[in-house]
């Protein structure tokens, strides 16, 4: 087995099963069109995942403002590292879209080379055939410039990382009351409570009050209570801030959730996490996230073109026959993409490395 590169973080396999159950309820969600509104559950606990791993990277190597030595050093290596991971990829699948031709893209081409989808789908309040996702991609990169300032003005501290995951919430209700009802999601900071979610398992995952708080019990009960609010939603003008409250009830069992397995990695195994094909579905998360949508537009466009009744269209149309018709098509992208693109451009990132810390009591 390979040694990991220096500029590595301790591997969890439980984090990356997660990944794939992620990206799993993302696909249930536009390819199956479930009954139960899954809604966010796949892209939120995509972020909370990167405000864990990406935290303790900007910790660990003193990639964020005001860092002892030169920490602007770091911060552009963490910069590099983080456009090379999320940018290549991306932008095959974008050039893909544009050949199909999908019409947002090629109507928009500036708003996703940047990439700013999230503001693009937040201006037309409506998504684009096909390129819907793409909002979390932009979310993400605005996340990944941002970070490293924001923890520098925050600290290693709890309280004001609460205060970070407070102003989310406060920002969803006042945008939503007070400027726009619709799409206030696509905005990074109705996102900072995950972010920061993710910073304060990093921060205190030692600690004992969360090994006390993260347990299966109350992993159980905050999921059972978010499902309650999912499905019952009081008519009226509350409708609005009570989805808004179920967001943020998510967002606590998405944290609590990532706790016990970081607490409890056995549950993770049990629960299937670290099984090889689990594994292997995680490690190609990116891939199967980036295509699904795309290939569904493609997949529709050929039953259109090739079936001409109606009934015939609805019924290829329906849940089994496109993931009989797309899911090998799509692990299949995947791994080509993870062999040709995802891996190479993985190990050229590893040449950029950080520059080493002084050695003070807080990083001794």
């Amino acid at each position: 087995m390979s040694t990991p590169p220096p500029t590595a973080l301790a591997y969890r396999p439980e984090l990356n099963g997660l990944r794939a159950v992620a990206v799993s309820i993302v696909l249930v969600q536009h390819w199956v069109r479930p009954a139960f509104p899954l809604g966010e559950l796949g892209p939120s606990l995509f972020f909370v995942l990167s405000g864990y791993l990406v935290s303790g990277i900007v910790w660990k190597y003193g990639a964020y403002a005001g860092a002892p030595g030169p920490w602007w050093r770091r911060v552009g290596v963490f910069y590099v590292r983080r456009t090379l991971r999320i940018l290549p990829l991306y932008y095959l699948a974008l050039a893909g879209c544009a050949l199909l031709p999908l019409a947002m893209v090629r109507e928009y081409p500036v708003w996703f080379v940047l990439p700013g989808a999230n503001f693009l789908v937040y201006r037309f309040g409506g998504w684009g055939d096909g390129v819907g996702h793409f909002w979390t991609i932009a979310v993400e990169g605005q996340f990944y410039l941002v970070w490293p300032l924001l923890l520098g003005l925050i600290g290693r501290r709890l309280k004001p990382l609460l205060a970070l995951a407070a102003s989310a919430w406060v920002f969803r209700i006042t945008w939503t009351l007070w400027v726009n009802p619709n799409m206030v999601h696509m905005l990074l900071p109705a996102h900072f409570d995950l972010f920061a979610l993710g910073a304060i398992l990093r921060l205190e995952q030692s600690r004992p009050w969360l090994a006390h708080l993260a347990q299966g019990r109350y992993v159980l009960l905050a999921w059972l209570g978010w499902i309650a609010l999912r499905l019952w939603v009081p008519p009226g003008d509350w409708a609005q801030v009570w989805n808004l409250g179920q967001g943020a009830w998510l967002a606590v069992a998405e944290f609590l959730t990532i706790g016990w397995f970081l607490h409890a990695p056995e549950a993770g195994r049990r629960m299937g996490l670290n099984h090889a094909l689990t594994q292997w579905v995680g490690q190609r998360s990116y891939g199967i996230y980036l295509f699904h949508l795309p290939l569904l537009v493609f997949w529709q466009r050929l039953v259109y073109y090739f079936v001409p009744g109606g009934e015939g269209r609805a019924a290829l149309m329906e849940p089994l026959p496109v993931l009989l018709a797309l899911g090998p098509v799509l692990l299949l992208l995947s791994a080509a993409s993870w062999h040709f693109v995802e891996a190479p451009v993985d190990r050229f990132k590893n040449r950029f490395r950080y520059t080493e810390l002084p050695s003070t009591p807080e990083y001794a």
